[in-house]
C-alpha cells in the first residue's frame, strides 16, 4: 500500500511541475542558423522596415516557445514576449512540404482562427500563435496570446506595440 502511495505521488508531482513548454508537432520545422543551408521553401512572414524578408521562425525563451523573425541574410531571429525582446542565432524555421501551403487570415481581439498556426506553448502551457501587423515601415510578426486578445510586436528598433486588429497565420 505505500508503494502505491508514494508512486501516486511521485505521478501527481511528474504532472504538476512537468515541463510546461512544447513544440507543435503539426507542422514542419527545421533548425537554422547562419552556418545551414537556407531553405528554398521556408515560410515568408513579411519584410521588416529596412526592406529584409523575414521568414516565420520559432525559439524556446526560458520556457516559453515563441515565434520568431528570421533574416536569412543575417542569420538571426528576432523575438518578443508581451514585455521584451531579443535576439537568437539558433532556432527553427517552419517549411511547406508536399501539400502544406500557408496563408494569412484576418483577426481580432484574440479570436481562434481556425488551423492558425501554433509555434508551441509558453510557460502556462497556453498556445503561442504567429500574428501580423504593419507596424514602422514593415509588415512585422510578432506573438499572439488569445487569452490576451492582442498581437505583441516587439524589436530592438521598435518600441513595444499591441494590436487588437491582426492577421493571424493560417494553414490553408
Amino acid at each position: 500500500m505505500y508503494y502505491k502511495f508514494v508512486g501516486l505521488v511521485l505521478a501527481l508531482c511528474a504532472v504538476a511541475y512537468g515541463l510546461p513548454s512544447a513544440y507543435d508537432t503539426e507542422n514542419v520545422w527545421v533548425a537554422g542558423n547562419l552556418s545551414y543551408p537556407f531553405p528554398s521553401n521556408a515560410i515568408l512572414g513579411g519584410f521588416d522596415p529596412y526592406g529584409y524578408k523575414i521568414y516565420v521562425g520559432r525559439v524556446k525563451y526560458s520556457s516559453d516557445i515563441l515565434p520568431a523573425r528570421v533574416v536569412a541574410e543575417t542569420g538571426t531571429a528576432n523575438f518578443n514576449t508581451d514585455y521584451t525582446s531579443s535576439k537568437a542565432f539558433l532556432y527553427d524555421l517552419l517549411v511547406s512540404t508536399g501539400n502544406n501551403t500557408y496563408g494569412w487570415a484576418r483577426s481580432f481581439d484574440g479570436f481562434y482562427e481556425k488551423n492558425a498556426v501554433s509555434v508551441g506553448t509558453s510557460a502556462k502551457s497556453e498556445p503561442t500563435y504567429i500574428c501580423r501587423a504593419k507596424t514602422d515601415g514593415g509588415i512585422i510578426f510578432g506573438t499572439l496570446y488569445l487569452t490576451k486578445k492582442l498581437c505583441y510586436i516587439k524589436s530592438d528598433t521598435l518600441s513595444m506595440r499591441t494590436f487588437d486588429k491582426y492577421e493571424v497565420l493560417i494553414k490553408e
